[in-house]
């Protein structure tokens, strides 16, 4: 099933549930509480059915904030259908409008500039070169590899005329330079992950972007030293962006994760958890691999596996 029939039925599955839980009476008020659009300022349906009236308060809802007017639904009315519906659908989306995605750095952290501060778009000056930065919309269907490589193709004159065979070698190899020279982990990760763009449908799976800035901070860890206001995890492994503004952070953790100077630390490892906290709240969803894990025998089957159970959703 593709996502656009899921919207057309989730949101269709919305107006049953509307017309069918209230009165002509009380629907308009419903629907204002439930954050949709006014027809007029009369409160009243003004000749209109139950269903005519939700229907055309429906058409200012796009795709990406339809699951959420679906969950004001099911907490305000209660429907164990639309809930199921919207299990089905995966977790709920992060907060927040995407913008830009600051990925695959190689050297430097960049110097960043806002030329249009008030719409949040920003530029790379120094040491851009060093790092790609992607700002093209979303649409519901998150970013998948076709969208990147159709934006490399656009970015990259060297690739502008390749077909997506030699185009994702051209990408991929670019995004693994990006990659920890001292973590074969990140590698075999990387590599479970590129197996599956080769295959039937590659193009149509989410991008797993590596080395992704969650914060910025434009100054250094040294730099700042102890002051306050140190944005601590600047940069997320591997990140995901899925259908309906579902966020999927992919960690492999190295020693740094849990020890200081060589032994374990509790603050360390309690620095990690709190900022996995905070990450869920915002609505993203957080998976973990040890490195160690990961550099024993049949480490690529282990990944195999995981990569077969979370992309069945996307068969």
């Amino acid at each position: 099933m593709t996502e656009a029939i899921r919207m057309e039925q989730l949101r269709e599955l919305v107006k049953q549930e509307l017309v069918r839980k209230t009165t002509g009476s009380t629907l308009p008020g419903v629907c204002q509480r439930l954050g949709m659009s006014l027809l007029d300022e009369t409160g009243h349906l003004n000749g209109y059915s139950k269903g005519q009236y939700v229907r055309e308060r429906l058409e200012s809802v796009g795709d990406r904030e339809l699951p959420d007017l679906a969950r004001r639904v099911v907490a305000q009315l209660g429907s164990d259908e639309l809930e199921a519906v919207l299990a089905r659908m995966g977790p709920r989306g992060a907060s927040g409008e995407f913008r830009n995605l600051i990925f695959a750095g190689i050297g430097p952290k960049p110097r960043i500039v806002y030329p249009d501060a008030v719409g949040n778009h920003l530029r790379l000056e120094e040491n851009a070169e060093f790092w790609l930065l992607y700002d093209q919309p979303l649409t519901f269907e998150g970013l998948t590899w076709g969208h990147l490589l159709d934006w490399w193709r656009s970015t990259e004159p060297a690739v502008s005329g390749l077909d997506d065979a030699r185009a994702s070698s051209h990408l991929y190899r670019r995004l693994k330079q990006s990659l920890d020279e001292k973590s074969p982990p990140e590698h075999t990760f990387f590599a479970a992950y590129a197996r599956r763009l080769a295959g039937p449908g590659g193009t149509d799976l989410p991008a797993m972007l590596p080395q992704v800035h969650l914060h910025y901070d434009p100054y250094t860890k040294a730099m700042r030293g102890d002051r306050p206001g140190r944005l601590t995890r600047e940069r997320m492994d591997f990140l995901m962006l899925l259908p309906n503004g579902v966020r999927v952070v992919l960690e492999v953790d190295g020693v740094h994760h849990y020890s200081e100077d060589g032994r374990p630390s509790p603050r360390v490892y309690a620095d990690m958890v709190r900022e996995d906290r905070a990450l869920r709240l915002a609505g993203y969803e957080v998976y973990r691999f040890g490195g160690y894990e990961l550099m024993q025998a049949g480490a690529e089957a282990l990944v195999d596996r995981f990569f077969d159970e979370f992309f069945a959703g996307f068969d």
